[in-house]
């Protein structure tokens, strides 16, 4: 398998503050690598730095074969490789479902209008909004509303998804559309890196688990290796905790 995206040394301080301290890491394409960890561990912030909404302290990420800590590389290309779905919702209140679909393929990609409604279309039907495509934000629950952030990413068809906590702050018994979309996601193949919580959605997706604690990465391998059988005390508290 080939790697989409290597991580060699990454540090990144905030002030005084050193979050990463040395991460290495390779994703393979078709991947899914689930990261687990404390609060504060670095988790997100590693997830940030792969496309550069935060600027590593030092250390290289290469993603597609682009290095995005090089400052000559041209960051808006680089991020058509890499679709990111946040914690929170992030849409535009003021248009639809569609619209704001849409509006990532017309400025990102400048896909014609008549095509970007046609592939946004698709998209939304694809996580089960068929019949929510006209509506607006204000209009749509918490789990729809993170499922138009996650058809808005794959239709920049990009070559690696990141998800940080999609689930966090939706109500329990949203949660599990999304996950039932992100799952549909990695069966058609795409290369998945997910920041989560939720220990049995990560067992059930996961080709590979990494615990991060306090900048590091401490472990790493198959969701039996780390989940049901982990060799850290650290891994073992933390694993008690969450059940």
């Amino acid at each position: 398998m080939s790697e989409i995206v290597r991580i060699q040394g990454l540090r990144k301080s905030f002030g005084q503050a050193e979050i990463l301290k040395g991460i290495d890491l390779d994703v393979n394409t078709g991947e899914v690598v689930v990261m687990i960890g404390g609060s504060g561990s670095g988790k997100s912030t590693c997830l940030r730095c792969i496309n550069r909404l935060e600027t590593p302290t030092s250390g290289s990420i290469v993603v597609a074969g682009s290095d995005v800590t090089c400052p000559r590389t041209d960051l808006n290309q680089v991020r058509q490789n890499i679709g990111m779905v946040f914690q929170g919702i992030h849409l535009y209140p003021h248009m639809t479902a569609l619209g704001n679909v849409m509006l990532a393929l017309r400025k990102v990609k400048k896909v014609p209008k008549a095509q970007a409604e046609e592939q946004a279309r698709h998209h939304l039907e694809q996580v089960g909004l068929a019949q929510r495509i006209e509506h607006y934000p204000s209009q749509l629950s918490g789990g729809q509303q993170q499922r138009v952030g996650i058809a808005r990413a794959l239709a920049l068809e990009p070559k690696v998804m990141l998800f940080d906590e999609p689930t966090s702050g939706l109500d329990p018994e949203l949660v599990g559309e999304v996950l039932n979309v992100m799952k549909r996601t990695r069966d058609a193949g795409m290369t998945m890196v997910i920041v989560t919580h939720e220990m049995q959605f990560a067992r059930e997706v996961g080709d590979r688990i990494v615990f991060m604690d306090q900048g590091v990465i401490l472990d790493q391998g198959s969701p039996d290796e780390i989940l049901c059988k982990p060799r850290h005390k650290r891994i073992q508290d933390f694993l008690s905790r969450m059940n």
